[in-house]
């Protein structure tokens, strides 16, 4: 049975994942949908892996140094001048701020989710609730799309004032669920030297680091490309219904990365995800070639891959560093991923439909190889207790020696 904090923490998390979900259509739904011109789609994209960056820079170490708790109060602040500026704004300059400061507060929660999970959560189920819930976000982008086409998104009125609705409701409730959530109990039962306390030269930690990098960097310049920037070149009027199918088919990827992952251990499910998304990536010319129903489809599909590597990411992550620093460990994986991402909006802008899809192949096989490794020299955390220190990843390391050798 959950505790009273547990449930808690685990409802206040789960609202927040709905929320970042609702958040991540946005920079979408007012780049096809508003009066943004063409030359500035790619300044309206690029305040995804900028606020990401500053939000998982500031927040992920914040949150080791200060406490889950403060800084979880802390962004729903950010979130509402974020969704304010974006509702509100009159021009250009104040949708882009407005979806930065959003993208900020996406970015930086997400480490202080995941660490609140695991740190809560019961040993035997901490992988599965960690999918359960993230997986949420995807029920949120599907909501927020659903609206965004029956309204007409963010260029009517009554667009806005459904997405507003939606988020301010979100808000409020959140206002009640984190003040109620206590501080997370591992955190406080360091002492107060260790907490914030960054080794990388513990065992294990630079090659974990690096492998999980690898993944990142190819989840995060996979995920979306066909929804967010093939399709649409390709099929300009049914944009929207891409966004819809295909966070539809992430929240059915989460349904199946949580009843799978708990057998088939985390280090078999990333391999398996990440070949998965190889495969569709790979597969998406000939489907495009044979028109918009083989397409969708496939997106569905994809979708679904998208979401089994992001749900194997975050349990690897989450469970991977130890408590003094995991909200950093966390951040720090993620920022060679997003400037990366920044960087490839303008690289590949204009670039042909088919070379573009060859890009996002060679980005899947990235993430296929770097899981292969980790299922190699990686840890299996699945039904594993939480490191607390960095002197704790020592027998974690010799496990994992000792059953890649086995």
């Amino acid at each position: 049975m959950l505790s009273r904090d547990q449930k808690l923490v685990l409802a206040s998390t789960t609202l927040d994942m709905f929320l970042e979900g609702v958040f991540v259509t946005l920079p979408s739904a007012s780049a096809l949908l508003s009066s943004v011109p063409q030359w500035a789609f790619p300044l309206v994209f690029s305040t995804i892996p900028m606020g990401t960056l500053i939000g998982n820079l500031a927040l992920g170490r914040l949150t080791d140094l200060r406490g889950r708790k403060s800084t979880y109060m802390a962004m729903l602040g950010v979130y509402a001048i974020g969704a304010a500026l974006i509702l509100l704004s009159s021009n250009l300059y104040e949708l882009l701020a407005g979806l930065l400061i959003a993208q900020s507060a996406i970015g930086g929660e997400v480490p202080i989710v995941l660490s609140y999970i695991v740190e809560s959560a019961p040993q035997d189920i901490k992988e599965r609730l960690v999918v359960l819930i993230t997986n949420v976000g995807n029920i949120g982008a599907v909501a927020a799309s659903a609206i965004a086409l029956a309204e007409g998104g963010l260029s009517t009125s009554a667009g806005k004032l459904a997405i507003g609705a939606l988020i301010g409701l979100s808000l409020a409730v959140m206002v009640l669920t984190r003040s109620l959530v206590p501080e997370s109990r591992p955190w406080l039962s360091l002492r107060p030297e260790e907490r914030g306390r960054v080794r990388l030269d513990a065992p294990g930690v630079k090659l974990w680091a690096t492998l999980l990098t690898l993944m990142a960097i190819s989840s995060v310049l996979t995920f979306g490309l066909l929804a967010l920037q093939v399709g649409p070149e390709e099929f300009p009027q049914e944009a929207l219904e891409m966004l819809l199918i295909y966070f539809a088919g992430e929240v059915i990827g989460g349904v199946i990365a949580a009843a799978f992952v708990g057998s088939l251990g985390s280090k078999a499910f990333a391999l398996a995800s990440y070949a998965g998304g190889f495969i569709t990536s790979a597969v998406a010319i000939p489907a495009l070639r044979l028109g918009l129903i083989p397409f969708l489809a496939l997106l569905f599909v994809n979708g679904a891959f998208t979401e089994t590597v992001w749900a194997s990411r975050n349990v690897l992550e989450s469970m991977t560093f130890p408590t003094s620093f995991r909200a950093t460990g966390i951040a720090m994986i993620r920022v060679i991923p997003y400037v990366l991402m920044l960087v490839t909006f303008f690289v590949t802008s204009g670039m042909p439909v088919a070379e573009f899809l060859w890009y996002a192949t060679a980005m899947w096989a990235v993430g296929l190889v770097a899981s292969a490794a980790w299922m190699v020299k990686g840890l299996e955390v699945v039904g594993k207790p939480i490191a607390m220190r960095p002197d704790d990843l020592a027998p974690k390391l010799k496990s994992a020696q000792d059953s890649g050798q086995s």
